[in-house]
């Protein structure tokens, strides 16, 4: 089972995905987040700066990039689905562009990994998220070019939105930036283009729903609303596999 979520910026998407994690695998489930990015946690005594953690994120970047390049037949659909999110929604900026290229490649080739049956995978920066970044980043809001670009994406089994009040976004973003090391902050957004999330979220979250997919919406404002959602989650994901098994038995 593939679970991905989406939201603005600061909307506690990570923070989600491992609480949720955890929860899952209390339950006795094998659960796990994959190609999650924390900020403002790889502060070191030895490295103020973050350089040391800058040089390695580049160093990853390239050899997965190579590793892709070396394997073209493989990673084929890869390719194709990156150039055609990018036609469609290419950020202005060309170092954006190369980053959310790269992260197509990674996500595309992660996502069809053949994972075992009883796994529950948990992407808190899926295909539906990358779409609404690649919007920001493009300055494109039209609907119709979203919906392009949504339907050429994979569907994972349970989509989950999230979302928080703009203020506590903002302060989330600001607190956030504070623990970052200078050489982290010019990896990422400054708030400004972050909130601009806001409102793109929102146009994907509906053309989703008018497509009838099914998007279950949690709100994490704060963390008792954060507990209870994980386990609103966590009993989704239950009847999603009860209903699995009884067709399985019907079959």
């Amino acid at each position: 089972m593939i679970i991905e979520l989406f939201g603005p910026a600061g909307s506690g998407k990570t923070t989600f995905a491992h609480a949720l994690q955890r929860h899952l695998q209390a339950q006795g489930y094998v659960a796990k987040v994959v190609l999650s990015y924390e900020p403002g946690v790889h502060r070191s005594p030895l490295d103020p700066s973050g350089f040391r953690y800058a040089l390695h994120r580049i160093a990853i970047s390239t050899i997965r990039t190579a590793a892709f390049a070396c394997h073209p037949i493989d990673n084929a659909e890869g390719f194709r689905l990156t150039g055609k999110l990018i036609r469609i929604l290419a950020p202005r900026n060309p170092i954006w562009l190369i980053r959310f290229s790269q992260y197509l490649m990674a996500l595309s080739h992660v996502w069809h990994q053949p994972y075992d049956a009883r796994q529950i995978v948990i992407f808190d920066q899926g295909f539906i998220q990358l779409v609404s970044s690649l919007a920001v980043f493009s300055g494109v809001s039209d609907v119709e070019k979203l919906k392009s670009a949504l339907e050429l994406i994979p569907s994972s089994h349970l989509a989950i939105a999230t979302s928080a009040a703009e203020s506590l976004l903002s302060q989330r973003l600001s607190a956030r930036l504070l623990q970052q090391t200078y050489m982290e902050r010019l990896f990422e957004a400054d708030c400004r283009t972050n909130l601009q999330s806001i409102p793109i979220i929102d146009h994907v979250k509906s053309i989703l729903l008018s497509s009838g997919r099914f998007v279950l919406s949690i709100d994490t404002s704060d963390e008792g609303g954060l507990q209870e959602s994980v386990a609103r989650v966590a009993r989704e994901i239950g009847a999603m596999g009860s209903e699995g098994q009884c067709k399985a038995a019907e079959a």
